[in-house]
């Protein structure tokens, strides 16, 4: 029944996508486009800022070479008292009564703390880093953020800053009018449809390409939202018996629990070298699964290739490797060659593993993209971080250091 449900509502998604595409200009031109951009925006931040209390859900689908489609959710809201919240499938954020709360689904036990200063976005990233969980902009424009600030949020965590490249009346397939207003990036180009009525935003789309990539690599990434003029329910956080934590890596999750065994791999390096587990006993182990379609993927394994430069300059016996995973193609061959070239064009000096049937991420338990588990030299778990996460970089460096430790 809720696969069904999944099913049309993703077919419902994917109708409205393609509808965006058949669009007819009727008011367009170059003099006084961004003036006028400028101006929906303003307006649009208007209405949210005038609406009391607001819920909405943001679906969009993902588009990538060698991924498959999928869609995805985020939800969020605000209410009286200058509430809010906002989540995916992993993390919850919630502002109320001037504390901040995050919480993980698969954490039950702790949530973090921290102090909201009435500034939602500054607070999130600080405590979730740019990671999955972003600043919607609807909920910038309530607080009363200029439109430049408000801007700013239309970058999702990957595109560089924007600016306003553009606006044009458009009319869909569905036969609705909606005010377009474009922007610009260095790595990509985003617009968005705001209804001309009630200066909601309504659709979405964007393309970001990862800098040095082979040409015609990018993800796309299209989207509806679905706002709701509506203060049900309330927005609250309970606590019950779980116990606070000071930031995002002490939710530990347990499906990688420290001190339970690493799973036993091996696998072949992109010019053919067989790594085994086994065979890097002694060594703190550090892998990081990614894919080449995965946009925050992109992030992390620059982190991690300053960890493994880091690493080498300290000459500390720390095997650091990235591990491409779930990649989608018609054979190994294929995938092999669309992550050669990807590995190339980054420029990354660390080995990377090819897991083409992605044996050693469902042994892994299959631990999210981006994800960074770190292995003991006598092959257990140390840790397990599924994201991005605020100071990343000097995180890891200081848990790998306490793994170095207690192998001592």
């Amino acid at each position: 029944m809720r696969h069904g449900i999944q099913l049309h509502m993703k077919r419902m998604l994917v109708a409205v996508l393609i509808a965006t595409t058949a669009i007819i200009a009727i008011e367009a031109g170059p003099q006084g486009e961004v003036e006028r951009a400028r101006e929906i925006l303003e307006t649009s931040a208007k209405a949210y800022k005038n609406v009391a209390a607001l819920r909405d859900t943001l679906s969009y689908v993902v588009n990538a070479p060698g991924s498959e489609q999928e869609t995805k959710t985020e939800e969020y809201g605000f209410g009286p008292g200058q509430s809010f919240f906002v989540k995916n499938a992993l993390l919850e954020a919630v502002a109320l009564d001037g504390t901040f709360y995050l919480t993980q689904s698969d954490v039950p036990d702790r949530y973090v703390s921290a102090s909201y200063d009435r500034d939602f976005g500054s607070v999130l990233r600080s405590v979730a880093g740019a990671g999955s969980l972003f600043e919607p902009p609807p909920l910038a424009m309530h607080e009363g953020k200029n439109v430049d600030a408000c801007v700013d949020t239309l970058r999702f965590n990957l595109l560089e800053p924007l600016r306003i490249d553009g606006y044009r009346r458009v009319i869909g397939d569905d036969k609705k009018t909606y005010d377009e207003v474009r922007f610009i990036a260095s790595n990509g180009e985003l617009k968005v449809d705001i209804n001309p009525q009630t200066h909601f935003f309504e659709r979405i789309s964007f393309q970001v390409k990862p800098p040095g990539t082979p040409e015609g690599f990018l993800v796309r990434v299209n989207g509806t939202f679905s706002p709701r003029v509506s203060a049900e329910p309330p927005i609250t956080f309970t606590a019950g018996s779980r116990s606070v934590v000071s930031n995002l890596t002490e939710l530990t999750s347990k499906r990688l629990a420290p001190g339970s065994p690493a799973p036993d791999f091996e696998l072949e390096t992109l010019d053919g070298k067989k790594i085994a587990r086994q065979d890097l006993r002694g060594s703190v182990v550090l892998v990081d699964f990614w894919a080449t379609w995965c946009v925050p993927c992109w992030k992390a394994l620059k982190e991690t290739q300053s960890i493994a430069d880091w690493a080498v300059a300290e000459k500390l016996p720390v095997k650091v490797f990235a591990v491409n995973t779930l990649e989608k193609g018609s054979d190994a061959g294929e995938k092999l060659k669309r992550v050669q070239a990807f590995w190339r064009s980054q420029g990354f000096g660390m080995p990377t593993l090819f897991d083409s049937n992605s044996e050693m991420f469902k042994a892994f338990q299959s631990p999210g993209l981006p994800s960074v588990v770190l292995i003991s030299p006598s092959g257990k778990i140390l840790r397990y971080h599924e994201g991005l996460f605020p100071e990343m970089g000097e995180t890891l460096k200081r848990e790998l250091r306490e793994g170095l430790t207690e192998a001592k």
